[in-house]
């Protein structure tokens, strides 16, 4: 039991873990896409934003700087210096200007009053140096970059550019740029944090489902383990318990018809091994007994001739049963082979009813439609077919009453079957007296069941007469038919193809 426990923590385990690591891969995955999305984002706000305010910026530099403008040069110096000033500091990045030779000329630092011909002189602007690719794509028209501008800058930023026209011609650019890193980490870690709450609150709840998926997931496979143990022991009487309707529900109630069908099985087989025994044992003392008091001189001579025909059945009865068995095996191991020959089957029948002629004299028992039996060819091995014929009249026999009656038809019957006519042999036999319940007959085809009659009747059956039969027929691709009415009658066809 303690090992039963550890096997099923174990699956328990695996099941969790597995779930619990697929969980955790999601998240991480997740959270990964998550950020990679809010970085994106946040990059292209953040180069939007720039864009827009560098658009503004060129158009005050373009209404303040034409040649026509009334305003002063310093009057001009203190408007471009203070929008500078207050785009920078609104959106928190540096603007400057820069004339087309890719020079700075304007900063929120220093404005010349000759503006584009005069470079700055303040320490940040005045070494920045801007290579001629980036210069061309800055007077080419309005655009947003992530980059250091060809090593201008030592770290990445984000970059927007708008050139701006005097007299109609390109004389410049105005440039917005601001580190990525400046107030990246500051949104990010907001965004984590807001995640990182909500995961752990998703995780606990899958935590608890995920526990609880497991555990329901496990049972029916503990029980069912359970159960081998108990079938491996003999006892058939567990059941696995579930309520569930999935595939696991379907395959503890198949776990269960097994149990009941292994149960039969067994209960089969312990009869089959008592009925077998006995039947071996019974005719082999009889022949020691009767063979010893020949030998002995128990018996006198004149009997020997009656005693030597009695020894005589009881070793037929033997070697019927050793055949049986032996037939049995090789259906089982597919062994069974036909070897078809064609043969007057109602002569076969007719010598196969005289074998039983001195019982149903002795039962006084009436045969009716004998004298309606005419030759018929059909196909088929001739030996096991007498072996099903024998089968079936021997089992009437025995479960005919004294003075009742058996009653046979032979007939040939035309089946369409695609498209051609297809020549059918039917062969019946109906005994009176006895019938067979309908929850018996069934399962009278089984192998070693024995009906309820049949404990009193056939004492000396081993359950595996009808099994054979019908194996036999279905071999020559055939069918057998029983029916009953449970009092008064029962009746068997045979169905085979000519």
């Amino acid at each position: 039991m303690m090992q039963l426990k550890r096997r099923g923590s174990r699956l328990f385990r695996k099941y969790f873990l597995a779930f619990m690591a697929m969980l955790l891969s999601s998240f991480l995955f997740l959270g990964s896409a998550f950020l990679a999305f809010s970085l994106r984002y946040w990059t292209r706000d953040k180069l939007t934003l720039l864009a827009e305010n560098t658009k503004r910026a060129t158009n005050l530099a373009e209404l303040i700087y034409q040649p026509d403008a009334d305003s002063s040069p310093t009057a001009n110096q203190q408007v471009l210096r203070s929008l500078l000033q207050t785009t920078s500091d609104a959106v928190d990045a540096d603007f400057f200007v820069c004339n087309a030779q890719g020079r700075v000329v304007a900063c929120r630092d220093e404005v010349p009053t000759t503006f584009l011909p005069a470079p700055v002189h303040c320490v940040k602007h005045a070494t920045l140096t801007l290579s001629e690719k980036v210069i061309a794509r800055a007077l080419a028209g309005p655009y947003t970059v992530n980059s250091t501008l060809d090593g201008a800058f030592e770290e990445q930023m984000l970059v927007a550019t708008n050139p701006y026209f005097l007299n109609g011609k390109a004389a410049g650019f105005v440039v917005a740029v601001q580190p990525v890193n400046e107030g990246l980490f500051t949104y990010l870690g907001s965004i984590m944090r807001l995640f990182f709450l909500s995961s752990i609150l998703c995780f606990a709840f899958s935590f608890v489902v995920v526990y609880y998926i497991s555990f329901r997931l496990v049972c029916p496979v503990r029980e069912m383990l359970r159960a081998t143990k108990h079938y491996a022991k003999g006892d058939f009487s567990f059941r696995v318990k579930t309520k569930d309707e999935d595939e696991l529900g379907a395959l503890a109630d198949e776990f269960n018809a097994m149990a009941v069908s292994l149960a039969t099985l067994e209960a089969s087989r312990r009869n089959f091994v008592a009925n077998v025994s006995h039947e071996l044992k019974t005719p082999m003392t009889t022949i020691g007994g009767f063979i010893d008091g020949m030998l002995d001189g128990t018996i006198p001579h004149e009997k020997h001739a009656h005693y030597l025909g009695v020894v005589s059945e009881e070793v037929k009865r033997l070697s019927r049963l050793v055949t049986g068995m032996l037939n049995m095996s090789k259906i089982e191991a597919g062994e069974l082979q036909l070897n078809p020959v064609q043969f007057d089957v109602s002569e076969l029948l007719f010598h196969t009813i005289l074998s039983f002629e001195q019982l149903i004299a002795r039962k006084n028992i009436l045969l009716v439609g004998l004298e309606e039996l005419e030759p018929m060819k059909i196909r088929g091995d001739k030996d096991m077919l007498t072996q099903v014929f024998y089968n079936l009249i021997d089992n009437a026999v025995k479960f005919t009453p004294p003075g009742e009656r058996m009653e046979f038809y032979v007939q040939l019957h035309a089946s369409q079957k695609d498209d051609k006519t297809e020549r059918i042999f039917c062969f019946g036999l109906r005994n009176t007296g006895v019938g067979i319940s309908s929850e018996e007959i069934a399962r009278i085809f089984e192998r070693f069941y024995k009906t309820d009659r049949s404990r009193s009747y056939d004492v000396k059956g081993a359950g595996l007469g009808l099994y054979l039969t019908k194996t036999i027929v279905e071999m020559h691709g055939g069918q057998i038919k029983a029916d009953s009415d449970g009092e008064t009658y029962t009746e068997f066809a045979v169905l085979l193809p000519v």
